[in-house]
C-alpha cells in the first residue's frame, strides 16, 4: 500500500542533491579499532620491507642499530617491536611518517633518525637523550602503546570520555584511539595519523557500493563519497539487493562522511503542507501535477506520516508527472515483431541492451509485448546501464568490472577483487555491447 508522507519541511531547502564529500574524513572520536592496533601479524618482515621500498622510503635500504645495539635492517627494527609489544607494524609505520615523514622521505637526516617516532619528545621541542636513536625510538613507542592498552586506567585519556581537546569535544570510542590520544594528544596529530593509515591502508569503495560493519546491523550506501544509512530491511530491499553488501573494517566505513539517510521504500508519496504530492524514485522527487494524475496512477490517501525536516536531503527534484506522462513507474515493453525491449517511463523508451540488464535492474517488473507503432510513439533515450556496484564482464572477456558514476572500472588483478571482499557469484556475465555502453573508468589495481 502506498503511503502519503506528510513533511514538514521549508520544502525548497531540501530538493538539492548531496554534495560531493571531500576526499578525506576525519571522525576524531574513531581513528582505528583496537583489533587493527593489536594485528602485530598484519605485516611479515618481508612485508615491511617491499612497502618500505614501494613508497620509495629511505629506510628501505638502511642498517643501523636496534635497541639492544645489534645492526640490522630498518624493516626487521619495525618488525621486531611490532611482534614484541604485539602492536601492528603499521601503526608504528604511520608513526614514522606521522612524526618525521619517514616512510615517504628519500634522504633522512640524523635528526630525523634520532627522533623517528616522537617517543619522549615533548612539544616543547627537547627529547629524552637516552630514547634519541632508531632502535630505541621504535621500539620505546611500540612498548608505550602496550602500556596504553594493557593499563588504559593508568592514562589520561581513556574509552567513553569526554575530553576537550585543543578546543573539540572528543569522546575516544575504543581504547586504540584513547591510546593515540595519549600518545598525541593533539587533534592535528591525530588528524595526520588518520589521512596517513588511510592512504596507506584503507579501500576506497567506488560509488554504489553496499558496506556494513563486522557485528554491526547497519547497511549504508557509499554515494558522491559519503556514506547513507539505509533504515531499514524493507527500503533495501526495495531499491537494492542484499547479496552485494560487503562486510568492511569500521575503519574502511568511517573514512566517509555520513550523509542523510535512505528512509523511503522506492515509489513512496510524499505530500508536502501546501498540498503537493510527489512520488519518490530511487534518489528524484517527480511532483504529481493534479488530483487526477494522482487518481490516474492509482494511488490513495490512507495513511500519513509525519518526518523531520532532514527527511528528504539528499533527493533531487525530477520531471513532473502530468495527464502526458506515459508510465510514469515506468515499464518493460517488448516489440512484438524484433523481440527488442525497452524501459519507458513518463513517455521516454531506454533501449536494453541484454537481458541481464533487464534482469539486474527490473526484477520485479512483467514485461508486455505491445506493436512497433505503439513503440514509435515515444521518443527515443539512452541504453538502460548497470546500476552502480555491479559486476560484471563480457562473455568473450575475461576481465571483471565493476560500475561506478555508470562508468565499469577494471579490477585488474584478482588480488584487487580479493581486496574489496568481492563475491565471485556476483559477477554478471553479458553481452561484449551491454558492457560497452559503460564507458572506462581508471583502473582498480
Amino acid at each position: 500500500m502506498k503511503k502519503i508522507v506528510v513533511l514538514l519541511i521549508i520544502f525548497s531547502f531540501l530538493l538539492t542533491p548531496l554534495s560531493v564529500k571531500a576526499e578525506y574524513y576525519f571522525n576524531p572520536h574513531f581513528i582505528i579499532t583496537d583489533e587493527e592496533m593489536t594485528d602485530y601479524d598484519s605485516l611479515s618482515l618481508v612485508g615491511i620491507q617491499r612497502f618500505l621500498t614501494e613508497q620509495n622510503s629511505g629506510l628501505a635500504p638502511l642498517y643501523l642499530e636496534d635497541y639492544q645495539g645489534k645492526v640490522v635492517k630498518a624493516s626487521q627494527i619495525i618488525w621486531q617491536a611490532a611482534q614484541e609489544s604485539k602492536i601492528n607494524p603499521k601503526v608504528i609505520l604511520a608513526t614514522l611518517q606521522k612524526e618525521q615523514s619517514l616512510v615517504g622521505n628519500i634522504f633522512p637526516s640524523q635528526k630525523q633518525l634520532d627522533r623517528a617516532m616522537g617517543y619522549r619528545c615533548p612539544d616543547d621541542g627537547s627529547c629524552n637523550v637516552s630514547t634519541l636513536h632508531f632502535g630505541k625510538q621504535v621500539d620505546g613507542a611500540a612498548w608505550q602503546f602496550r602500556q596504553y592498552l594493557d593499563n588504559p586506567h593508568d592514562w589520561t585519556y581513556q574509552a567513553g570520555q569526554q575530553y576537550e581537546i585543543d578546543g573539540f569535544i572528543i569522546a575516544p570510542v575504543n581504547q586504540a584511539t584513547a591510546s593515540l590520544y595519549n600518545y598525541t594528544p593533539h587533534y592535528s596529530g591525530n588528524s595526520r595519523f588518520s589521512k596517513i593509515w588511510l592512504d596507506y591502508w584503507a579501500k576506497d569503495y567506488p560509488d554504489g557500493s553496499l558496506l556494513k560493519a563486522p557485528g554491526s546491523p547497519g547497511v549504508w550506501l557509499v554515494q558522491y563519497g559519503g556514506r547513507r544509512l539505509i533504515t531499514s530491511w524493507g527500503v533495501l530491499l526495495s531499491r537494492f539487493d542484499p547479496r552485494k553488501i560487503l562486510t568492511v573494517s569500521q575503519t574502511d566505513l568511517e573514512k566517509y562522511e555520513v550523509g542523510p539517510s535512505i528512509k523511503f521504500h522506492n515509489y513512496s508519496l510524499l505530500a508536502t503542507p501546501n498540498g503537493k504530492i510527489y512520488l519518490l524514485v530511487n534518489d528524484e522527487l517527480r511532483h504529481i501535477t493534479t488530483p487526477e494524475v494522482f487518481r490516474q496512477i492509482g494511488f490513495n490517501y490512507e495513511e500519513v506520516e509525519p518526518v523531520v525536516e532532514a527527511d528528504l536531503a539528499g533527493y533531487i527534484m525530477g520531471q513532473e508527472i502530468t495527464l502526458e506522462s506515459t508510465y510514469p513507474t515506468g515499464a518493460l515493453l517488448q516489440d512484438n515483431q524484433s523481440g527488442g525491449v525497452y524501459f519507458v517511463e513518463n513517455g521516454i523508451k531506454y533501449p536494453i541492451y541484454s537481458r541481464e540488464i533487464m534482469k539486474a535492474n527490473f526484477s520485479g517488473k512483467v514485461l508486455t509485448a505491445v506493436s512497433p507503432e505503439i513503440l514509435d510513439a515515444y521518443l527515443g533515450g539512452l541504453p538502460v546501464k548497470f546500476k552502480d556496484g555491479e559486476l560484471i564482464r563480457a562473455n568473450d572477456d575475461a576481465k571483471v568490472y565493476v560500475i561506478s558514476n555508470g562508468e565499469r572500472r577494471w579490477l585488474k588483478t584478482e588480488a584487487a577483487f580479493d581486496r574489496f571482499s568481492y563475491k565471485w557469484d556476483n559477477i554478471i556475465t553479458t553481452t561484449p555491447q551491454a558492457v560497452a555502453i559503460h564507458p572506462l573508468g581508471a583502473d582498480i589495481e
